[in-house]
């Protein structure tokens, strides 16, 4: 009885998830192997949209841009979320308030957030405001050159934060108050054992964020990109995601499209492996 009722739960989930997942998926491989421009019959052309990833300049610079997001977000927002979690785990006055702020940027999609951000971003939002209190005068920031890319990272990482908070604040929950009463017994201060108890004990959870944010930063650049920036200027804000959509919805390519969405799904498998690696190397020399 109790198998029947979880198959009863879960096969509405499942089969959606086929549906809408699995089959897109494979059906996206498929397409990897023929040429089509969504109107006229597929033609076949077998390894000849993989062999033409590695001779796209415009996806070998896709690639570099994806990889800047990552490298310049996912540690920052790491440290960040960890910080904030922390501060959350406390039982200061008014903490609960804080809380809710901590949260806002779960109430919004990715749109609604990056159509906020935009405005922030004006030449006479929010951001250049505040700088001209201080005697700064802010750049055109999703048009330069210099500063667009660094815009987009940091509305990520503010996007990318209450799901590291909550996960931290998991990790945290399971460190014991003992270890804590026997430092403080021992004498270190706060941020001795923040940084040599806490730490330590949440490193799991920190490789979880680590894989989860990368992957985030890889995909998510999508959205946040082509709303904000619709990858320019001169291409420095174009992710891979972002260039595969173009192929296949500006210049109708499918096929190729459908190369550079498969290559992007290795590129995150090998930050899995990659990570994994890590981890066990990390075990062994422990």
């Amino acid at each position: 009885m109790d198998a029947l009722t979880a198959a009863a739960f879960l096969t509405p989930g499942m089969l959606a998830f086929a549906l809408f997942v699995i089959l897109p998926a494979v059906g996206g491989l498929v397409l990897t192997f023929f040429q089509w421009d969504l109107f006229s019959t597929p033609r076949w052309v077998g390894l000849e949209n993989i062999i033409r990833l590695f001779s796209d300049a415009e996806m070998w610079q896709a690639l570099g841009v994806t990889a800047l997001f990552v490298l310049m977000g996912v540690l920052p927002t790491i440290l960040i979320g960890f910080v904030l979690a922390v501060l959350v785990n406390t039982k200061l006055p008014g903490i609960a308030a804080i809380r809710v702020l901590y949260f806002a940027p779960m109430i919004a999609s990715a749109a609604v957030s990056s159509l906020i951000w935009v405005n922030l971003y004006s030449t006479n939002g929010l951001v250049n405001q505040a700088l001209s209190w201080i005697g700064v005068n802010g750049p055109n920031w999703l048009s330069d050159l210099t500063w667009a890319r660094p815009a987009l990272v940091i509305m990520m990482i503010w996007g990318g934060l209450p799901l590291v908070i909550i996960l931290y604040l998991a990790g945290l929950q399971r460190v014991s108050d003992d270890i804590y009463a026997a430092a403080s017994l021992d004498g270190a201060s706060k941020w001795r054992q923040v940084w040599s108890m806490t730490w330590p004990n949440v490193w799991g959870t920190t490789i979880l964020i680590a894989v989860l944010q990368a992957v985030s930063f890889v995909s998510g650049s999508f959205e946040v990109a082509l709303i904000m920036t619709d990858g320019g200027p001169l291409g420095s804000t174009q992710s891979i995601a972002l260039y595969s959509y173009k192929v296949a919805f500006s210049q109708r390519d499918i096929g190729y499209a459908s190369a550079l969405s498969l290559f992007q799904l290795v590129l995150m498998i090998a930050i899995v492996v990659l990570v994994r690696g890590i981890v066990r190397f990390r075990k062994e020399r422990s």
